[in-house]
């Protein structure tokens, strides 16, 4: 993108402050304009969410899910030309994700085979990932990747983007117009076949999902034999209620597939204990009784079967039958017994655990090691926070600098009355919404400060940033993204919490510039507008700042900060 800036002609009287007749003029690129779409639009990636699933949970074993493809009801929604939706139905646990990630990778084969005249797209919804569990976060996923396969259908989106004003003319911030976008690309598609796959479907949290799949009953299974959907969830109402209403869609149930679904986990089984025998070396006696012992207690749960191994690990191999018995079957008493042994010991680890727990149930996505300390108030002591993970490492799990849950079961049983009532019962802060709040202005109050990475040319770019401006902003990001999300929900929870002492005030008096400025490196700016809004909505003031013309200066001046790649000043 080319930009000139005209001022011939231009004169100014001894002391003007304002000189007039500035012609701003840019010239585009199609390509300029498709980074701009699509960076507004900000889509969540999920080619790598797809990777990071495959990180964070065991090795893909073909073996285990395999049966489905000779499925009567798959090899109907497969091959005949007038069935377009299959939903797979299964409790949790049940190797759903594992089985959509296998099913990706056999149809992208195939349309490989095809010549590509064939393609896949597809988004897998995190309950605990804000950018994964709504409708219109999977509108946007599916978005991406079908222009990322066929580049032209960004016309659809550059039909309706306005390059003076450097935003969507139509409003994008709705799931139903993009809806409509993304039926406008299904349209002018040109594959063959067009396999559209939905994860955990039962993960989004939106309101609006039975109106959602009517859309998709309605509206996208007009091509059948062009266009075929799946998608999986556990036992979902609204699912239940709209969809298979017609000849057209076919299910797969998980439960009703007992047979199948049992010799599935049997074999991820041997798979687990072969890998448990290359270091423990049971032999082939014992080690054919383990797998005889974990599959009469994993009641076709492959996650039980995960976790139950990732605690033989540290079991000698004397001990590893008395421990498979002791513990009981079914997720829900497994959790209840680890999360007692978790909360059992010493009080620094026991609390440091408990607030670890707490934090990661309360935050909007997953968090980065480096942001750890400035949301918990937890020591900035990385043996003892490694300390505290590997304690916990049956409900959390660390891959590379990223925490997560280890699956969505353990955060809902933390959520339930059981493990909620536990942790309260040990976390003598009573930890809340408010001490995220509280955490994080502290933390941004430390580090935050005018021209935030030290840099030298005040126009300097992001690709100039170097590690250790990197390091800095990791540690800044959720709390300077997500502190007044927790603020709202501090006072949804207690009326009377609304500026915490003032210490909200205080932030916006002293900190507020140099928090745009943060926002603006780390490419969140729009979470400036969200903040502002949210504020005014609760009766937040601040003496000498006015909220509302700082947001009317953010709103309708967006090009002010996208011109340019400078802090926000």
């Amino acid at each position: 993108m080319a930009h000139r800036i005209e001022i011939t002609g231009n004169k100014a009287e001894a002391g003007a402050t304002l000189i007039s007749n500035v012609n701003l003029s840019t010239s585009h690129t199609n390509d300029d304009i498709d980074r701009a779409c699509l960076r507004a639009l900000r889509c969540p990636d999920s080619l790598a969410v797809k990777h990071r699933l495959k990180e964070n949970k065991d090795k893909l074993v073909h073996k285990s899910f395999d049966w489905i493809l000779k499925d009567p009801q798959y090899l109907r929604w497969q091959d005949e030309s007038d069935v377009g939706l299959l939903w797979i139905k299964g409790g949790a646990g049940k190797g759903k994700t594992m089985m959509s990630i296998g099913l990706i990778e056999v149809l992208e084969e195939q349309s490989r085979q095809m010549a590509d005249s064939y393609a896949v797209i597809y988004f897998f919804c995190q309950d605990a990932d804000y950018e994964l569990n709504t409708i219109d976060a999977i509108i946007k996923g599916l978005i991406l990747q079908l222009v990322r396969k066929q580049p032209k259908l960004k016309q659809s989106l550059r039909d309706r983007w306005d390059v003076a004003s450097q935003r969507y003319t139509e409003n994008v911030s709705s799931w139903r117009g993009l809806w409509v976008i993304f039926m406008e690309m299904l349209h002018r598609c040109t594959y063959a076949r067009l396999y559209v796959m939905v994860d955990a479907l039962d993960e989004c949290q939106d309101s609006g999902m039975a109106e959602l799949l009517r859309l998709v009953v309605r509206t996208a299974l007009d091509w059948p034999s062009r266009l075929k959907w799946l998608v999986t969830s556990r036992p979902l109402d609204s699912a239940e209620r709209v969809l298979l209403a017609g000849p057209d869609q076919v299910r797969v149930s998980l439960e009703l597939n007992s047979d199948h679904l049992s010799q599935a986990v049997r074999t991820y089984i041997s798979h687990k204990v072969a890998e448990l025998d290359r270091w423990c070396e049971y032999g082939p006696d014992l080690r054919h009784r383990i797998e005889d012992e974990l599959h009469i207690k994993a009641e076709d749960t492959f996650l039980w079967v995960s976790l139950m191994c990732k605690q033989l690990e540290s079991v000698g191999r004397e001990d590893t039958l008395t421990v498979i018995r002791d513990l009981p079957p079914g997720l829900p008493p497994f959790y209840d017994r680890i999360l007692r042994q978790v909360c059992y010991g010493e009080s620094t680890l026991v609390q440091g655990c408990v607030r670890l727990l707490k934090v990661m149930m309360m935050t909007y996505r997953p968090l980065d090691v480096r942001e750890l300390s400035s949301v918990s108030g937890l020591l900035v002591d990385r043996r003892y926070i490694d300390k505290v993970i590997g304690r916990c490492v049956s409900f959390v799990t660390q891959r590379g600098s990223r925490i997560d849950f280890v699956h969505q079961s353990a955060r809902d049983y933390l959520r339930g009355t059981t493990g909620r009532s536990m942790l309260d019962d040990y976390d003598h802060d009573h930890f809340e919404h408010s001490d995220i709040v509280v955490n994080s202005l502290v933390w941004l109050c430390q580090w935050l400060k005018v021209n935030l990475l030290d840099l030298r040319q005040p126009d300097s770019s992001r690709e100039t940033i170097i590690q250790r401006e990197l390091e800095l902003l990791a540690t800044l990001d959720y709390a300077a993204t997500f502190w007044f999300h927790h603020l709202k929900e501090a006072g949804d929870e207690d009326v009377h919490v609304i500026d915490i002492g003032g210490k909200v005030t205080k932030f916006l008096q002293t900190r507020l510039l140099e928090w745009f400025e943060c926002l603006s490196w780390l490419d969140q700016m729009a979470r400036a507008i969200e903040a502002l809004q949210i504020m005014a909505k609760m009766s937040i003031r601040s003496a000498r700042v006015s909220l509302t013309d700082v947001l009317d200066l953010i709103v309708y001046s967006p090009w002010l900060i996208q011109w340019t790649n400078s802090p926000t000043y």
